[in-house]
């Protein structure tokens, strides 16, 4: 049963890209949750966004672990 589960899941049946973005996803709400009450995760963001949604925020973790040419 497990097997059949795992085939429908869109995490555990995808690309490492797709799973990439559902963990970069999953961090970027970390962050935006943690920023509430948090002064290091809060600086984060101010840094590394203009507003501090979930989507810059993603696309920041995205730039920020881009390897650097």
């Amino acid at each position: 049963m497990t097997d059949a589960v795992e085939e429908d899941c869109p995490v555990c049946n995808s690309s490492e890209d797709a799973k990439a973005q559902f963990a970069r996803a999953n961090v970027a709400e970390h962050l935006k949750e943690k920023a509430r009450r948090d002064e290091a995760h809060r600086a984060w963001i101010n840094e590394h966004t203009s507003n501090g949604t979930l989507a810059e925020i993603r696309s920041a973790l995205d730039e920020h672990n881009r390897p650097r040419h």
